[in-house]
This record gives structure tokens, sequence and C-alpha cells, in this order.
């Protein structure tokens, strides 16, 4: 069974759909138009028909992972508050209506979910940092810190969050400090993601000692 994944980009007169299709790496079969299509079509039940959905590109990256660009079709309820227009619900194919707020909340969730396993790995990339030197990288920001820690102790390089903004870190004399903005992209509110570093005894904090 395929993994589907989508993204919905706004253009001028149509929808672009980017779909990324995982297959099993021992089906052997490659990706093409047709199977494209139909993986896109039964993604959600019969809420998307053959017509809905006109295939721009498909490229096969490697043997398990496809890309394919289409046009889908997609209606936007829109309502007027004020004088001001704003898009309320969408509906891809015939499927249901659904809140753009929804959509958005559910979205943001899953990007948090993923922020926080990337603020993991970094962490685990100081550990490792702070295991092999006795003590931790000394930093003016999130990029000179992460500088320190790839490649040796963070593969790949991860500077952005989930919502593609670039990560903070600071240091005091306890603990390092790591920090995503979270959805709304503004530092020091409650949507924020953190993570706080607290380095185990005896490694070098800075100046500082962790005793």
């Amino acid at each position: 069974m395929a993994e589907t994944y989508c993204i919905l980009f706004p253009m001028k007169r149509h929808i672009l759909l980017i779909v990324l299709l995982l297959l099993p790496a021992c089906g052997g079969r490659k990706m093409n138009d047709t199977l494209a299509r139909n993986l896109i079509v039964g993604m959600n039940g019969d809420a998307m028909r053959k017509s809905d959905v006109e295939i721009v590109n498909v490229r096969q990256i490697t043997s398990g992972e496809a890309i394919a660009e289409t046009r889908a079709r997609v209606a936007f309820r829109f309502e007027n508050n004020g004088n001001v227009w704003r898009i309320r619900e969408m509906r891809i194919g015939h499927g249901q209506w659904e809140s753009v707020e929804n959509i958005e909340r559910a979205l943001n969730q899953v990007k948090t979910e993923e922020t926080k396993k990337l603020l993991a790995l970094i962490a685990d990339a100081i550990q490792k940092y702070g295991e092999a030197n006795q003590r931790l990288p000394v930093f003016k920001d999130y990029v000179d810190l992460s500088d320190q820690l790839a490649p040796s102790f963070m593969t790949p390089l991860i500077r952005l969050d989930a919502w593609q903004r670039p990560f903070e870190a600071s240091m005091s004399a306890s603990d390092i400090l790591l920090h995503s903005a979270g959805p709304d992209g503004i530092i020091g509110n409650q949507d924020d993601v953190i993570l706080k570093y607290a380095p185990p005894r005896g490694i070098v904090l800075g100046t500082y000692m962790v005793e």
C-alpha cells in the first residue's frame, strides 16, 4: 500500500497539487501518470474523481519515492465580515467542506510535533559534542552552534523548524535554550516551541562548570 502526501499551492487560475508518493521498495513498479492519478483519486474515499485531477508532471526520485505535480479541482467558500472577504472553507474534488481554520490548526499541530523532534535531534547532537569534548560548544547564535555540531555530531545539518524558519539558541550558566517561534513566527508568546538542554555533571558549559 503506497503512502500519499499532498500539498496545495494556490495559483492564479488553478490549484497546483504537489503529491509525494511513497511506494513499497519491493514492488518494482515505476511511477507513471496513470498510477499517480489512481493513487491521488483513491486517497480520500470517493471525494475525488479522475476528471478532478490533471497530471502535470511525474518525477521518480528513487525506487521508493516519486513526486507528481497536478492541477486539481478545489472549491473555496468565502465570507464577508465587515467588508473584508476571507476564505472560510475549502473542498477538494467532490468531498465535504472543511474549515480552513481547522486545516491550519491540524497542520500546525503536526508541524509542532515535527519541530519538537528536530529540537530533540539538536539536543542529542549537543550531548554527543559534550561527551566527545568534555565541554559544550560556546556560541553566539544558533547558526554558530549548528556549525560546530555538523557534520560530526549532527547529520544532516538542521537550521530550520517545520515552518521553515530559523531556530534560535542561547546559553546560560546552567543550560542551553533551543527555541522555535512556533506557528505565528513570533518569539516570546505561548505557541513557541522550546527545549531546555541541561548538561550532565562535569561538563563545562561555556565558562561555567556544571556540578
